[in-house]
C-alpha cells in the first residue's frame, strides 16, 4: 500500500474515532443543558446553588429573552407571570417535536401552561419538586431532570424522592431544620445553647413562602445579630391564617417582617396592637447596590408597592433597605447585606424596644420645630405650636420624664421659646450677634463638631459641606472656633428650632435648582441630638419641617442621603396634620418617621348666609320668574362688588342675564356654604362646645343632604341634573339637614338611627382626638406601636378620627380606580365643554399641576383627568391594578384628543412614578393614533415639539425621543418651584421675567420614562409649556385654599407666568374641585379666590374667630398676605382689583371696629409688620396703586410697631433693603432715623455691641445636663474668678 493510502486511512480512522467519540460525549458524557424559564432572582440563585453535579449545567434566563429551545435537552419555567410571544411558541414547539421535556411549573394555577413530553407521573413528580422548595429538592430535581432527558447518560442519574415540605415551618440558621411548632424551635434553640432565657422573642417573618436556604445572607445576618444580642428569633414562613396563628404561637414581643405586602389581614394586625406588639419592615431589594444607589432610578412600580406601600397599611416602622442583590462571579444574584444599614436597623430596632425597659425619668427626648428666621411665630399647619408644644412638656412632665427648669406659666415659656429657640437668617448679623451674646445657646466647639462630623456623614458628604461653606464653624452663628445651636434644655428634654438649609446666596439659589448641601449651622443641632445629647427619640413638632425635603431618593435611603444620616439612628416620631397626608407619607420614607396625627382647627360658621341670605332669595326668584329679574338686583350685586369677581359688566343700567344670574347665584350659594375653620388647634384641648357642633356638621351635613335628595330622585321628585347640580342641592337639602343634625347635637331631636346616628359618633371620636394624640406620642415613647389610619380631611374621610394615629398613603398602582375613573373623565369634559363655551372651540392644550396629597385623596382622579384628554383609559388586571392602556378609537371618543402637560410636585413624583410613567406611554398611543375622525393635537404638539428642539440645536433622533415628553418637575429631586424664595426675596428682583427664569429653570427635570428620569432640558419644558390653554389646578381638602396655601400660587402662578412669557397669553385657569365628593366640578381659579378671600380674610366673622388664637393663628394672616402678594407677582388677573383696598380697610382702618391692632401687638407684633410690608412692597412693585393717605397710614403703623416692637428679623422684611429705603423714605425724619436704627439693629454690626470672649464661652457639650441657669451661673462664676485673679495680679505688681 501507498505510503499515501496509509495516510487516508490513518485519516479516515481518525475522523471515524473523532465522529464515534463526539456521539459518545453527545449521548453519553456531554452534560444536560436544562434551561430555567422565568425564575425570580432568589429562585435563579437557589436552583444554581444546589446543582452538586458537574454533568448538569443549568442556565436561567429572563422570560423576554427565552428563545432557541431546541439548543437545550430539558426547558422548565415557572408560571408566574409567564408570558410567551408567538415566535417563542414556535421555538418552543420545535423543541417539544425534538422530543425536548418541557415542564411548567404550576404552584398557583397560572392561566399559561406548557408541558411536553412527560407522562403524568413525571409531572406530579417535577410538580412535588418545585412545590417543595429546599436543597435536597433543587438537588434531586435537577438529577431527575437529567434522567428523564438523557436517560443513556452516564453518572449523576441517581435521584432521591421528593422531600415533603411542611406548608408552614418554622426555620433557624441552620439550613434543612424545620418546625411545626414553635415549641421545637425553642426546644432547638436551648439544645443549641442560644435560647435566652430573659430574652424577648421575635417573630421573624420572611416575604416569601418558602424557607431559602443558599441564597439568605440578609435574613442570616439578621438572624445572627439578634440573637447575639439575646433575643429569642423564631423566622417563620407563611401565609394566611397559618401565618397569623404561627405567629401567636410564638407570642412575640416584636414582629420583624421583611415585607412583600401586608404582614396580614386586619384581625392580626389588631391583635398586635391591642396587645402593644411593634411591627418592624426593613426589607431587601432586588436590585444591584448601584442601582439602590442612584437618585435618578427610584424605587417605584411593584417593588415600592409590595416593599413600602402596602406595610404601611399596617403601620410598620424603620422602612430600611437594608440587602440589595448584586451578581457573583459567576453572574447569578445573590442577596448582599449592606453592613451599615443592618447597623442603622439593629440600632433603631433595639433603641425602640428599649423604650419599654427605661425608666422615664432617664430617658432623653429631642424635639425640633419650625420656625422661620426672626421674630415669627412658631410655625406649624393648623395647629397653634407654643401652648400645644408646653402641654406636651407638661403631660412628660407627669409621665415622670425630668422636664427640670420648665417655666410654671404659658407666658413665661413663650417668652423663652422666642428669646433663646429662634431661627436665624444670615441677612440679619446684627441679630446674630445679639442672639449669640444674650440668648443663651449651645457651644459646640469646632473639633467637637469635626468628630461628630466624621462619625455621622460619608467623607464625600462633608467635602461637599465644606466646599461650599468653608471649613466649620462656617458663617453662620459661628464665634471663633465655635458655633451656636438656638436650643431650650429642661431636664432630659431637648428643644430646638430647625436651622435654615441654606444660606446667603445658595438659600436664594434653590429657586434656580441648585443641588444646595446644608451648612455647618444646619448640621450641628442634629449632630449634638445624636452625639452629646444622645437622644432616645427624636420628635419633629408640627407640619411641616424641611429635613424631609432635602434632595435624595424617594425611598430606601442610605448613608449619602441627608434626611436619614442626620435623623441618626433613634426612633422618629411626628405630629402631622391629618390633613396634609401627602406630605406625611414623604416624612415616613425619607425620614423613617412614625407619623402621630392631630386635629385640624375647628370648623366655624362663616356668617355669611346671613350675609347673602336676601340676595339668594332674591335670585331665585328672578331666575324663576324673569319679571323679577329687575334693575335693582343687579345694583345690588353690583354694590356688593361680586361683579368684580365674576366679571361682569359693571353698568349701573339693564340687567343681567338668566345665564348671569345662574352664575352669580352659584358663587353666592358657594359663599353661603363655605366651610372655614377658626383659630388654630391646640392639642390636647377638645373644641369648644360651639365649634364642636359647626365642626361636626361640616363633617356629616353634605352627606345627609345628598342622601336625601338621591332618595327623592329615586322616588321622581328631582331629575337626575338637579341630583348632580350642586347650588340645587346646597339651597334645597342642606340648610334642613344642618338644622336637624344640629337639634340632634343639642337635644332638641332625638336621633332617628338611620340620619342621625354618625353625626353623634363624629363628636364622640372628636372628642376622643384632643387626648388621643398626646396620648399616642407618650405610648410611642414608652415604646407602645401607633395604630396605622389612613389621611386626609376629616370631612371628605371621617375614617381619618380619630388622631393619634399613624397615616398610610394608597397603592399608586391601583389608580385610577373605577370611581376615579369616573370622576376624571366628568371633570375632564367639563373642562373641554367649559372652553368650548367660553372660546367657541376645543382648547389645545390643557396642563395639569399634580400634587401628592390630591392624588391620594382622590384615587388618582388627577391622573384620569389627563389619560381622559388624551383619549386613552386604563387596563385593570384581575386585582384591579391599572397596568395597561387602551387607545379610545377616535369615533368613540367623539372630540379631538387634546394635548397635556403635567408638573408635579417632588411629593407625587416620589411616590408615585409609575402614574407617571404611565402617562408618557398615553401620550405616545395617542401621538401614534392613527384613526383619527377628530384632530390630533397630541400628534400634532409632538410634532412641533420635535421641530422646535431640533432648531434648538438637538439631534433629530434625540428630539424625537424627547418629543413625547410631557411631565416635568424639580429638579436634583427637589420638591418646589422655587417661587417661594422669590416671594421671600422681592428685593433680589425687579421683573416678573426673572420668576419665569427661576420656574422654568427649577422645574425643568422630565419625569416620564426611565432613561429620561430625573434629566435636566428647560427646552423640552419651554415646548411643553407653550401654547397651554388652560392650567387645571387640584382641590381636595376643606382645610386650605388658593389664598391660604402658597403652593397654589408657586404651581398655577407661576405656571401662569412661564406660559405668557413663552408664548405671549395667560391662559385660562381653573380649580378640579374634590372637596365635595359627590358632586366634584371645574371652577375658575379667580371665582375660587374670591370666595375664600370673602369668605376668610374679608370677613368680619372669620376674623373674630381667628383672633381667639395665638402666635401661629396670627402668623397665618401674614402667610395669606404674602400668598396674595405671590399671585399678584405670577397671575394678577387672578386678583379682584380690589383686593389691597379691602385688606388695607380691613387691617389698617380696622372698619369693624375688631381691635385688630390691639390683638397682633398682643401675641405677634411681627405678623402685622409682615403684613403692612407686604402691602408696601406691593405698592412699590406696582403691584397696587394706594392713594397717598392709604400709603401714609400704612408706613406709620409699620413703623410705630417696629419702634414699640423692634424689627422683626424676618426675611421679608429685614432681607429687602430696597423696602426699607422705600418704607423710611415716606416717614419724617425724625421717624425715618428712628426707623432706620431698628432695621440696623437687626442687619448691621452695632458698634456698641460686643462678642463673648472665646474663653468665657460655657460648652453644654461638655456636660449636656446642666440647664441653662446652671450654666448661667457657670458663667458668672468663671467671671468672677477671673477678676478676682486679676486684682490679686495687680496688686502684686504694685507691691513690687
Amino acid at each position: 500500500m501507498s505510503r499515501v493510502g496509509k495516510k487516508s486511512i490513518v485519516a479516515v480512522v481518525v475522523a471515524l474515532v473523532g465522529v464515534i467519540g463526539w456521539f459518545v460525549y453527545a449521548v453519553c458524557l456531554r452534560p444536560t443543558r436544562i434551561l430555567v424559564v422565568n425564575p425570580l432572582p432568589a429562585q435563579e440563585a437557589e436552583i444554581i446553588l444546589n446543582n452538586d453535579s458537574r454533568n448538569i449545567k443549568v442556565t436561567c434566563i429572563k422570560m423576554e429573552d427565552a428563545k432557541d429551545f431546541d439548543q437545550y435537552d430539558a426547558v422548565l419555567m415557572y408560571g408566574r407571570g409567564l408570558y410567551l410571544d408567538s415566535l417563542q411558541l414556535q421555538s418552543l414547539e420545535k423543541a417539544a417535536k425534538k422530543g425536548i421535556p418541557v415542564f411548567t411549573n404550576t404552584l398557583r394555577n397560572f392561566s399559561f401552561v406548557v408541558n411536553h413530553n412527560l407522562d403524568s407521573l413525571q409531572m406530579d413528580r417535577l410538580q412535588s419538586y418545585f412545590s417543595n422548595p429546599c436543597r435536597e429538592n433543587y438537588r434531586n430535581m435537577l438529577r431527575y431532570v437529567r434522567n428523564i432527558a438523557n436517560p443513556r447518560k452516564f453518572g449523576d442519574k441517581g435521584y432521591d424522592e421528593p422531600v415533603a415540605m411542611p406548608a408552614n415551618m418554622f426555620y433557624h440558621l441552620e439550613a434543612g431544620k424545620y418546625f411545626n411548632k414553635a415549641a421545637q424551635l425553642t426546644e432547638h434553640l436551648k439544645e443549641s445553647g442560644i435560647y435566652s432565657t430573659n430574652g424577648k422573642n421575635i417573630a421573624f417573618v420572611s416575604g416569601v413562602n418558602f424557607p431559602v436556604e443558599n441564597n439568605r445572607a440578609h435574613i442570616d445576618t439578621l438572624m445572627s445579630r439578634l440573637t447575639a444580642d439575646g433575643y429569642n428569633v423564631y423566622p417563620l414562613t407563611a401565609t394566611g391564617k397559618s401565618r397569623e396563628r404561627m405567629i401567636k404561637e410564638v407570642n412575640p414581643h416584636a414582629i420583624i417582617y421583611l415585607p412583600m405586602g401586608r404582614l396580614g389581614n386586619d384581625s392580626l394586625i389588631n391583635w398586635a396592637y391591642d396587645n402593644e406588639i411593634p411591627l418592624f419592615m426593613p426589607y431587601p431589594l432586588i436590585q444591584p447596590r448601584e442601582e439602590w444607589l442612584d437618585v435618578n432610578n427610584p424605587m417605584g412600580g411593584g417593588t415600592l408597592n409590595a416593599r413600602i406601600v402596602v406595610p404601611e397599611i399596617d403601620g410598620g416602622m424603620t422602612p430600611l433597605c437594608i440587602s440589595t442583590q448584586d451578581p457573583s462571579p459567576e453572574g447569578y444574584l445573590l442577596y448582599n447585606p449592606d453592613k451599615e444599614r443592618i447597623n442603622a436597623f439593629m440600632e433603631q430596632f433595639e433603641r425602640f424596644m428599649n423604650l419599654r425597659e427605661q425608666s422615664n425619668a432617664d430617658k432623653k427626648i429631642a424635639v425640633g420645630y419650625f420656625k422661620s428666621p426672626g421674630k415669627d411665630a412658631l410655625l406649624a399647619s393648623g395647629m397653634e405650636v407654643v401652648p400645644s408644644l408646653y402641654n406636651f412638656l407638661k403631660r412628660l412632665k407627669k409621665e415622670g420624664y425630668d422636664v427640670s427648669g420648665l417655666p410654671s406659666t404659658l407666658e413665661e415659656f413663650r417668652n423663652q421659646i422666642m428669646k433663646r429657640g429662634s431661627a436665624m437668617g444670615d441677612y440679619a448679623p446684627a441679630a446674630q450677634e445679639k442672639f449669640m451674646n444674650e440668648a443663651d445657646p449651645l457651644w459646640i466647639k469646632k473639633e467637637d463638631y469635626e468628630r461628630w462630623a466624621q462619625e455621622v456623614l460619608l467623607p464625600e458628604k462633608y467635602a461637599e459641606v465644606e466646599q461650599r461653606y468653608g471649613k466649620a464653624p462656617g458663617s453662620l452663628l459661628a464665634n471663633g472656633d465655635s458655633i451656636a445651636v438656638a436650643a431650650l434644655i429642661y431636664g432630659n428634654i431637648m428643644l430646638f428650632p430647625q436651622p435654615r438649609p441654606a444660606l446667603g446666596n445658595d438659600d436664594f439659589k434653590l429657586v434656580h435648582g441648585v443641588d444646595v448641601v446644608p451648612p455647618h449651622s444646619y448640621l450641628a443641632p442634629y449632630f449634638y441630638t445624636q452625639k452629646e445629647f444622645d437622644a432616645d427619640a427624636l420628635i419633629h413638632f408640627g407640619t411641616h419641617g424641611n429635613l424631609e425635603f432635602t434632595p435624595g431618593k424617594n425611598a430606601g435611603l442610605s448613608q449619602a442621603d441627608w434626611a436619614e444620616v442626620l435623623v441618626g439612628n433613634r426612633p422618629h416620631f411626628y405630629f402631622y396634620t391629618t390633613g396634609n397626608v401627602g406630605e406625611a407619607i414623604i416624612a415616613k420614607r425619607r425620614s423613617h418617621a412614625v407619623i402621630v396625627t392631630h386635629l385640624t382647627p375647628p370648623y366655624v360658621e362663616s356668617g355669611l348666609r346671613q350675609k347673602y341670605n336676601a340676595l339668594i332669595e332674591n335670585l331665585h326668584a328672578a331666575i324663576a320668574d324673569p319679571t323679577r329679574n329687575t334693575n335693582s338686583l343687579k345694583r345690588h350685586i353690583i354694590s356688593m362688588g361680586i361683579h368684580r369677581d365674576l366679571e361682569l359688566d359693571s353698568i349701573l343700567s339693564g340687567t343681567y342675564t338668566t345665564e348671569e344670574l345662574k352664575k352669580i347665584d352659584s358663587f353666592v350659594e358657594e359663599l353661603a356654604n363655605e366651610k372655614i375653620t377658626g383659630a388654630y388647634y391646640v392639642m390636647g384641648e377638645s373644641y369648644s362646645p360651639k365649634d364642636m357642633i359647626t365642626s361636626v356638621l361640616a363633617i356629616t351635613a353634605d352627606e345627609l343632604a345628598y342622601r336625601r335628595a338621591r332618595k327623592d330622585y329615586e322616588k321622581g321628585k328631582i331629575s337626575k341634573e338637579s341630583l348632580q347640580d350642586f347650588t340645587f342641592i346646597s339651597h334645597r337639602y342642606l340648610p334642613d339637614a344642618k338644622r336637624y343634625l344640629s337639634g340632634i347635637l343639642e337635644g332638641s331631636i332625638s336621633s332617628a338611627k338611620d340620619e342621625g346616628e354618625k353625626a353623634l359618633e363624629v363628636r364622640q371620636l372628636l372628642k376622643t382626638s384632643a387626648g388621643a394624640e398626646i396620648d399616642a406620642m407618650v405610648n410611642a415613647l414608652n415604646g407602645i406601636p401607633v395604630r396605622p389610619a389612613p389621611g386626609g380631611d376629616p370631612v371628605l374621610n371621617p375614617n381619618v378620627l380619630p388622631m393619634g394615629r399613624n397615616m398610610y398613603s394608597i397603592n399608586a398602582e391601583a389608580t385610577p380606580g373605577p370611581q376615579a375613573w369616573e370622576k376624571g373623565v366628568a371633570l375632564a369634559e367639563q373642562t373641554l365643554s367649559d372652553y368650548l363655551k367660553k372660546h367657541g372651540e376645543y382648547p389645545k392644550k390643557v396642563s395639569y399641576t399634580f400634587w401628592a396629597g390630591e392624588f391620594i385623596s382622590s384615587q388618582g382622579a388627577t391622573v384620569a383627568q389627563a389619560l381622559r384628554m388624551l383619549g386613552v383609559e386604563p387596563i385593570r388586571d384581575e386585582q384591579g391594578r391599572a397596568i395597561d392602556l387602551r387607545l379610545i378609537p377616535s369615533d368613540e371618543l367623539g372630540r379631538p384628543r387634546i394635548n397635556i402637560m403635567v408638573q408635579v410636585s417632588g411629593q407625587l413624583r416620589d411616590i408615585a412614578s409609575s402614574r407617571l410613567k404611565m402617562i408618557t406611554e398615553a401620550v405616545k398611543l395617542a401621538s401614534e393614533a392613527k384613526d383619527d375622525v377628530y384632530p390630533n393635537y397630541v400628534a400634532d404638539g409632538s410634532i412641533e415639539q420635535e421641530k422646535v428642539l431640533v432648531d434648538k440645536g438637538e439631534s433629530p433622533k434625540r428630539a424625537r425621543e424627547l418629543s413625547k415628553m410631557r411631565v416635568f418637575g424639580p429638579i436634583n429631586s427637589g420638591y418646589s418651584t422655587g417661587m417661594l424664595r422669590y416671594t421671600e426675596n422681592s428685593g433680589e428682583w425687579d421683573d416678573r421675567s426673572e420668576l419665569a427664569d427661576g420656574y422654568l429653570n427649577n422645574m425643568c427635570a422630565m419625569y416620564g420614562d426611565d432613561e429620561n428620569w430625573g434629566v435636566i432640558n428647560r427646552n423640552v419644558l419651554e415646548s411643553g409649556i407653550n401654547g397651554t390653554d388652560v392650567i387645571v389646578q387640584p382641590r381636595q381638602s376643606n382645610t386650605w385654599g388658593p389664598i391660604s396655601l402658597d403652593h397654589v400660587y408657586e404651581f398655577t402662578g407661576a405656571l401662569s407666568l412661564a406660559a405668557k412669557s413663552i408664548g405671549g397669553k395667560t391662559p385660562d385657569a381653573v380649580m378640579a374641585d374634590y372637596r365635595n365628593s359627590y358632586i366634584p366640578r371645574l371652577q375658575d381659579t379667580k371665582e375660587a379666590i374670591a370666595v375664600e378671600t370673602r369668605a376668610t380674610i374679608l370677613n368680619p366673622d372669620f376674623i373674630k374667630e381667628r383672633i381667639k388664637g395665638d402666635a401661629t393663628t396670627a402668623q397665618m394672616f401674614g402667610e395669606i398676605f404674602r400668598n396674595i402678594f405671590g399671585w399678584s407677582a405670577t397671575r394678577p388677573e387672578a386678583l379682584n382689583d380690589k383686593i389691597y383696598d379691602d385688606l388695607y380697610d380691613v387691617y389698617v382702618e380696622d372698619i369693624h371696629g375688631l381691635g385688630v391692632k390691639d390683638y397682633f401687638e398682643r401675641v405677634n407684633p411681627a405678623a402685622l409688620q409682615e403684613m403692612t410690608a407686604t402691602m408696601m412692597e406691593s405698592a412699590r412693585k406696582g403691584f397696587w396703586n394706594p392713594s397717598d393717605k392709604q400709603l401714609s397710614a400704612i408706613v406709620r403703623l409699620h413703623a410705630d410697631v417696629t419702634a414699640e416692637h423692634g424689627a422683626p428679623c424676618t426675611e421679608f422684611v429685614c432681607g429687602n433693603k430696597k423696602l426699607q429705603e422705600y418704607i423710611s423714605s415716606r416717614l419724617d425724619i425724625k421717624n425715618s432715623e428712628r426707623y432706620k436704627k431698628e432695621i440696623a439693629e437687626a442687619v448691621a454690626e452695632s458698634s456698641g455691641s460686643k462678642r463673648l470672649k472665646a474663653e468665657s464661652k460655657g460648652f453644654l457639650s461638655d456636660k449636656i445636663n446642666e440647664t441653662s441657669s446652671d450654666y448661667l451661673a457657670a458663667v458668672i462664676v468663671v467671671g468672677l474668678l477671673i477678676i478676682v485673679v486679676l486684682a490679686i495680679t495687680l496688686r502684686r505688681k504694685e507691691r513690687k
